[in-house]
């Protein structure tokens, strides 16, 4: 598969407009509705339509796959990262939910075909 510049480009200018939108959307409604916009499902739709674009439909469908299993294992990291940072922190916090991630991902991707 080749490489090109101008999709990466481009897939970079559209997700640095999401995640500015999501804190823009946090400084003018609060926290709460960043956080809300953040975790949307626009996000994943700007990202399945672009390796539609980019790939087809064919490859668009396997990467919602992949989603589906990231999204359940998201809730996990929630979960976690909302239980650890008031009582350990950022680092410790992140650390901890990023681990659990990882293993809602391995553990998913071993249960489904």
């Amino acid at each position: 598969m080749k490489l090109n510049i101008r999709h990466v480009l481009f897939d970079f200018v559209v997700g640095g407009i999401l995640v500015a939108g999501a804190l823009l959307v946090a400084s003018l409604l609060g926290p709460t509705a960043g956080g809300i916009l953040a975790g949307a499902p626009i996000r994943t739709a700007a990202v399945i339509f672009l390796e539609y674009l980019h790939r087809g439909l064919n490859s668009a469908a396997e990467l919602t796959r992949g989603v589906v299993l990231a999204m359940v294992s998201n809730v996990f990291f929630a979960i976690s990262l909302y239980l650890t940072l008031p009582r350990y922190g950022i680092t410790i916090g992140f650390l901890v939910a990023a681990v659990v991630f990882i293993a809602a991902v391995l553990l998913l991707t071993s249960l489904v075909p």
